[in-house]
């Protein structure tokens, strides 16, 4: 043989390898690419959950400063109705 009937063979060779050595290529691409969505589906959740927690912790507090203020403006009501009632006389 011929070095350039070797070196046709070689490159018929090369030339059928190529496309195993694609798929198997593809192959990892895809792995590497469930693997990526996977993490990502991951981070999101742990994001999600972590930004839902502190939504309720600011809803909780929203709620109690509701409620003091409220509060506060029931005992303000209620001093003013004492002073009338004293004034008036008027005592329950």
């Amino acid at each position: 043989m011929t070095p350039e009937e070797l070196q046709q063979i070689q490159a018929i060779i090369q030339a059928a390898v190529a496309p195993l050595a694609t798929k198997r290529e593809i192959q990892v691409l895809e792995v590497k690419l469930e693997q990526t969505e996977q993490t990502l589906r991951n981070e999101i959740r742990t994001e999600v959950q972590t930004s839902e927690q502190k939504l309720m912790e600011k809803l909780n507090k929203i709620e109690l400063l509701a409620a003091d203020y409220l509060d506060g403006q029931v005992q303000t009501t209620k001093r003013r109705l004492d002073q009338v009632e004293k004034i008036l006389n008027i005592t329950p």
